[in-house]
This record gives C-alpha cells, structure tokens and sequence, in this order.
C-alpha cells in the first residue's frame, strides 16, 4: 500500500512536468485545427489527476492485491516487453498490417491461444485499425513493403 502510494506519487510529479512541458509546445505546421499540442496535454491531464487521486484516496479503499510474481510471469512479461520492443523496430520496415499482426500473434500465443483464433484475430484487428486509422482518423500509417 505504501509503495503503490509512492509509485503515484512519482508518476503524478512527472506527470505535472510533463503536462507543463506539453503546453509549451508549438508545432511549426499546424494541420489540424486544434492542433498537435491538444493530445498531449489531454493525455498527461488524465495521466495526472489519476495518479493524484490514487495518491490521496482514502486507505479504506485499499485491497491488498497478491501479485504472486513467479518466475513463469516474469519471464511472461520479459517476453511481452521483447515483443513490443520488436514491434517498434520493425513498425516502419514491415509496415503497420503486417508488424501489428505478427505482433497480435506472438502475444496471442504467448498467453496461450489457439492458432486459428489468433491468426483471424490479428488479421481482424490489424486491417481494421489500418482502415480506421486511414479513413476515419486520417493518421498516415506505414505500408512497409506494401507501399
């Protein structure tokens, strides 16, 4: 308990500074008409104030949590950070369909899913994001060797 109110109290303090430094930025092209600098500070905003009220909540709300950290679940999440470092490294190379789908896939059978389940799922989740992303958010995606 006591160290869950220092992590919080750690992530509100770089919260704030980071919430401070996202207001001084300044785009030299704006493209949108709120503007890049709208995101970030949103972001920390909420960042922020969870990690105060998590902070400061009262200790009646408290429920002691065993995490039960064995060294399956550790080598579970080394994995799972390993993946995601892959993901940002091969992002541009491979583009965002084919990176976000290896990436679903390995996550997938991480955790223990069937094959076919996975594989629909990462060809679902990956072509359908690419179409938000392009159609409805206008966010340029990279196509890797597609493009």
């Amino acid at each position: 308990m006591k160290s869950e109110r220092i992590l919080t109290a750690i992530i509100t303090v770089c919260g704030l500074f980071l919430l401070i430094h996202a207001s001084n930025f300044e785009a030299p092209i704006s493209y949108d008409p709120v503007g890049p600098k709208a995101f970030p500070i949103l972001l920390m905003g909420l960042i922020t104030a969870s990690a105060a009220y998590l902070t400061i909540r009262p200790a009646i709300m408290f429920e002691p949590v065993e995490l039960g950290w064995t060294k399956h679940l550790v080598v579970k999440l080394a994995l799972c950070a390993v993946a995601l470092t892959l993901y940002a490294l091969v992002f541009e190379w491979l583009g965002f369909i084919v990176a976000t789908l290896l990436m679903t896939i390995a996550l997938g059978k991480l955790f223990h899913g069937k094959t076919i389940p996975v594989l629909v799922t990462g060809l679902v989740l990956s072509m359908s994001t690419y179409y938000m992303f392009d159609r409805f958010l206008d966010v340029p995606l990279p196509l890797g060797f597609f493009g």
